[in-house]
């Protein structure tokens, strides 16, 4: 019977351990993200969701001062699964509303609407291979003056 035992427990083990390596492949995933004029912006994070999947993978880097950023999912520059993909990119500073701190929270670099992926549109392809990517972004609109209505505002309330 020790026999016995002996190979129940090593064909446990053998299920815990190969059950242990299911992370999915990565493949590099390295590019620059840059505004339509050709600059980048040269801080932040981006953000890749793989899509199609019943349970999101995420991939993420951090926008060096060039531009550039190396995607990492189970660690760092280790790349992104391959398939489709959403993308955020996260830049403005979110602490409060600025008037608790007049002067003291630069104004917003980035369109909000890159920061969540629902609103940002981005969409990307990493595929099996090396993946050199563009991320073009738009500069933050211009700070409303006081009393003026933004859109959802008109839409909320309507234009009179």
């Amino acid at each position: 019977m020790p026999h016995c035992s002996t190979f129940l427990g090593s064909a446990v083990l053998l299920l815990v351990l190969s059950g242990c390596d299911s992370q999915s492949e990565t493949f590099l995933v390295h590019g620059m993200v840059v505004y339509p004029d050709g600059k980048p912006l040269t801080e932040g994070t981006v953000e890749f969701e793989a899509l199609d999947l019943k349970r999101p993978i995420t991939a993420s880097a951090e926008i060096n001062e060039d531009g550039t950023f190396q995607l990492g999912t189970y660690e760092a520059n280790d790349g992104a699964i391959a398939g489709k993909h959403r993308a955020a990119v996260i830049a403005n500073y979110e602490i409060g509303t600025g008037v608790e701190r007049p002067g003291l929270i630069p104004p917003p670099v980035l369109d909000p609407k890159f920061s969540d992926f629902k609103t940002s549109t981005l969409q990307f392809e990493v595929k099996p291979s090396p993946n050199n990517i563009l991320v073009e972004v738009d500069y933050a609109p211009p700070p409303k003056k006081e009393g003026e209505m933004d859109e959802t505002m008109l839409e909320e309330y309507g234009t009179e």
